[in-house]
């Protein structure tokens, strides 16, 4: 993950608008969520109102024919096709305990068609198939909403006896009336309802973004101040509380590798330029010589040409080992199953070539580690060659590996000085005694970063009993 720290000009402002545009989103998908529930909520309790309404309005008429039918029965004199329907005791005309209008349906068992309706004289209601099925005894008793002469009525149909029905009706004005009255206290109260989660959004986004301004304000700060990474998020009591908590403290997390990687970084080109002067000195010196090469006899010739490929190789030496600590950066290294112990043997076998004076004794044991060769193969080498040159380029080194991936090299030179000890890893550290012998002072620091990459440890420490210097480089092994 890399913090982008340019271009500068607008991005503090692209930021702000991005966080704009993300209040405003989570507002807007807020206030939508908040508007789909109130919907449906209004929705739901309009219908089950009217739907229990409407059951009122229903038992009602059942209940006002079942008294209808009960006066009919008990009335001693029979009612005519062309009789209108009496009025009863308590008949009312309006919204209320009785209906309005009622009126008798008759049939002919032999045509089975209708004879006459006879009403009440308020409304003709209308008769269909369906009521003379009803007066029939073949369908049963039903409810419908019927128009007639412009006033809307809740029409119930009931057989009264054989081959009669009886028709009750309601009006529905005031049912509809009340109906509009509802959903308009409803649409009102829902439309209220989502101005305020709409303000309550805006209000809850901007209070849970405020971290997030301040991680703009930081980001924007870094931008126009690209050196000044240290100064990170101020936490006060989030830190790992929520969400943003941890993200602030995984920015300010960033900020302090990003820091030390850039310390490190002008540390490096620091030492590399401070390590360089030496050897370029060399070279310029030498190159002056070379303008008086005529002049010299055979031996200074040699001398001064020795001299100059001599810095040359120094010089060539402390190239590849700033790159090679510069390529031991990168976070993953391509690694794969590797004998150990074939690998030590390899690179024993080139620094026999390199060092004809020394005898490596070994004593390794089959090993598998998960690493990169080619990296693992210049940190045996470096720990090697660092063994051989305190050694004088002459003398006992001994490396032992055992199956628990733990690399021993032991020389039997002067050993380490304790002052000198906490520092041999250290880049472009060298001793005082090791001064005036060529050397960068990388090559353990590159052991050391080797060791780190691929998760294990590597230590230095004097032989006991002594003398010589001992180096340990332990790496998890594949089984582990």
């Amino acid at each position: 993950m890399r913090l982008r720290l340019g271009p500068r000009r607008g991005w503090g402002s692209s930021l702000g608008r991005q966080k704009g545009k993300l209040r405003t989103r989570m507002t807007l998908a807020a206030t939508l969520a908040v508007s789909v529930g109130i919907g449906a909520g209004v929705s739901f309790a309009y219908l089950a109102l009217r739907s229990e309404l409407v059951h009122n309005m229903q038992a009602q008429l059942a209940k006002q024919a079942t008294s209808i039918s009960t006066y009919v029965r008990r009335s001693s004199q029979p009612l005519p096709a062309v009789k209108p329907l009496p009025r009863w005791p308590g008949y009312q005309r309006g919204f209320g305990d009785s209906v309005t209008d009622t009126q008798m349906v008759y049939q002919n068992g032999d045509t089975g068609q209708l004879v006459q309706a006879s009403t009440t004289g308020q409304l003709q209601l209308p008769v269909t198939a369906e009521d003379r099925l009803i007066a029939a005894g073949t369908a049963p008793a039903g409810y419908r909403d019927v128009n007639v002469q412009g006033t809307d009525l809740m029409l119930y149909t009931v057989q009264l006896g054989k081959g009669e029905a009886l028709q009750v009706a309601l009006p529905t004005t005031g049912l509809n009336a009340e109906l509009d009255q509802i959903g308009l206290e409803l649409g009102l109260a829902g439309l209220g309802g989502i101005v305020l989660s709409a303000a309550l959004g805006w209000w809850v986004t901007r209070t849970a973004l405020r971290p997030v301004a301040r991680l703009t304000e930081a980001a924007e700060r870094i931008a126009a101040e690209p050196r000044d990474l240290a100064r990170g998020i101020e936490l006060g009591g989030r830190a790992d509380r929520d969400e943003l908590g941890r993200l602030a403290t995984s920015f300010n997390a960033m900020l302090a590798a990003v820091q030390d990687a850039t310390n490190r970084q002008r540390q490096l080109v620091a030492d590399a330029s401070h390590e360089l002067r030496t050897p370029l000195t060399s070279l310029r010196m030498n190159a002056e010589v070379l303008d008086k090469f005529d002049r010299l006899d055979p031996v200074d010739r040699k001398r001064v040409i020795a001299s100059l490929l001599g810095g040359i190789d120094e010089l060539t030496g402390l190239v590849a080992d700033t790159m090679e600590l510069a390529r031991g950066e990168e976070r993953e290294p391509v690694l794969a199953y590797l004998r150990w112990d074939e690998l030590t043997r390899r690179v024993v076998e080139r620094a026999e070539g390199h060092w004809p004076k020394i005898e490596f004794r070994l004593d390794l044991r089959p090993c598998t580690v998960v690493a990169a060769s080619d990296r693992l193969e210049r940190a045996v080498g470096n720990i090697l060659n660092n063994a051989a040159k305190f050694s004088g380029g002459e003398g006992l080194i001994e490396l032992a590996l055992a199956t628990d991936g733990r690399l021993t090299v032991r020389d039997h030179g002067p050993g380490i000085p304790p002052d000198d000890l906490a520092h041999v890893f250290d880049r472009f550290y060298r001793s005082a005694a090791m001064r005036d012998r060529p050397g960068s002072g990388l090559g353990l620091a590159i052991v050391a970063q080797v060791a780190e990459a691929h998760g294990g440890t590597v230590t230095a420490g004097n032989a006991v009993p002594g003398p010589g210097a001992v180096f340990t480089l332990a790496l998890p092994t594949a089984d582990h």
